[in-house]
């Protein structure tokens, strides 16, 4: 090729109504344009490619091997190119191949399978990945994953894309054994276990634990909410934990009295959409986990825990 110009499908189009027609004249006629237009129009095609198609010294017109070539092949290659333009411009609202879910732990546990079934209509596959922050808005930034469920905070550039979801509130647990103690006092005198400050989780708790009056910071510390939980049910310590932390092992809760945090201490969780995702599926997503997580705080957190489920609905 001469020209590394993309091709106008229009110079394809001209050279099948000569090749039809041998005649400039009469192409023109048949596609509405001017003999001019359509001379200057095979001129640009033949510089395209490279190649003469046209035997202008013999009336009408002959056609050379690449032309005779080019003839029988374009009208079927021209057809397909259409009929996909076509299945792109409708593709819209298809689901797409893969959408991929990040999310942490905590969620995932508790209404991570719930919310893939929900948006199941939205790709031919999903897939769940779950974990914490900051790897989370980590994945999201290099394209590892599509969406991310998060709480902030976020780095700047993700300030402008995001769906607020709900609320899952801060909450103190004691183990049996320390249910007699009044709050303020316990959290001077008795151990404190927390989370490990290598997430966003474990530093938002140290700080509220710093804010209820704790004397000292933590003596344990744990990645696993199970991990901790069962330390503070055998009696070692109390513990900032969340709402949805609390659901993830249910059975802990017969051991464990829970307590209110600071008024409107809470940590809210907000779809982030990835760069290659549309608005629309981000739209519908946000909906889809808005909606799990309300089905699921009526019935059956409601079941298993009246009065964690209290506590969550107040906070959204």
């Amino acid at each position: 090729m001469t020209n590394d110009k993309a091709l106008d499908l229009s110079l394809l189009r001209t050279f099948l109504a000569v090749a039809e027609t041998r005649n400039l004249s009469a192409a023109g006629a048949a596609l509405g344009v001017s003999q001019p237009t359509v001379s200057q129009h095979m001129q640009q095609l033949e510089a395209h490619l490279g190649l003469q198609l046209l035997r202008r010294e013999t009336r009408p017109f002959g056609l050379t091997p690449a032309a005779e070539f080019l003839q029988q092949e374009l009208p079927g290659r021209i057809a397909q190119l259409e009929a996909l333009l076509v299945e792109a411009r409708t593709s819209r609202g298809r689901p797409r191949q893969v959408l991929r879910i990040a999310m942490p732990d905590s969620l995932s546990c508790v209404l991570g399978a719930e919310i893939l079934a929900a948006a199941g209509r939205l790709a031919r596959k999903l897939e769940l990945r779950a974990g914490i922050s900051p790897w989370i808005e980590e994945s999201l930034r290099a394209g590892l994953c599509n969406l991310a469920i998060d709480c902030p905070p976020f780095a700047q550039a993700k300030r402008g894309k995001r769906h607020l979801l709900f609320h899952d509130p801060y909450v103190v647990v004691v183990p049996r054994s320390m249910s007699e103690i009044p709050l303020q006092q316990l959290v001077r005198e008795k151990p404190q276990v927390a989370f490990g400050r290598n997430s966003k989780f474990g530093t938002a708790t140290a700080a509220i634990a710093t804010e209820l009056g704790a004397a000292e910071s933590a003596r344990f510390s744990f990645d696993s909410t199970h991990s901790l939980l069962r330390f503070v049910q055998s009696g070692y310590g109390w513990a900032v934990t969340s709402a949805l932390c609390l659901l993830q092992a249910p059975s802990a809760l017969r051991d464990l009295v829970v307590h209110d945090c600071l008024p409107d201490r809470k940590r809210s969780f907000f779809l982030l959409a990835g760069a290659d995702t549309s608005k629309d599926i981000s739209d519908r997503f946000a909906e889809y986990s808005r909606s799990v997580f309300r089905r699921t705080l009526a019935e059956r957190w409601r079941e298993s825990s009246p009065s964690l489920a209290d506590i969550i609905r107040e906070a959204n």
